[in-house]
């Protein structure tokens, strides 16, 4: 009797321990935002360096980029900073969108949009 007790008690705790501890795992990663990465090339149409953002139109599309210390921007592969990124200026961005935040990841400045004949 004793044997039989104890092995309906340790299937049943084999089949609910696992369901428990992936419950639990969903309800944590419930409330964490999904970022993802994502990347634009277009006109640079609005800069504010005091709050270290860009703004990047495609066609319909406005995107307004938050740069870090640890956003890589380069042009012609040379390292260079936000202070060399004018308006008008073709760039391709890499970006995490998390939420309705963009964290700009890298900047690549490709062109002026006013070329100098």
């Amino acid at each position: 009797m004793k044997k039989t007790a104890v092995v309906l008690a340790s299937l049943f705790l084999c089949a609910v321990l696992p369901t428990l501890s992936f419950s639990e795992e969903k309800a944590v990663s419930s409330h964490e935002p999904t970022a993802k990465t994502r990347q634009i090339t277009g006109n640079v149409i609005a800069l504010d360096k005091q709050k270290n953002t860009i703004t990047v139109e495609k066609k319909d599309k406005k995107i307004t980029l938050s740069v870090e210390e640890n956003t890589k921007i380069t042009q012609c592969t040379i390292k260079t900073e936000i202070t060399d990124i004018k308006v008008g200026n073709k760039v391709t961005a890499s970006y995490k969108e998390t939420g309705n935040q963009n964290t700009a990841k890298s900047i690549t400045i490709r062109e002026s949009e006013e070329k100098d004949d």
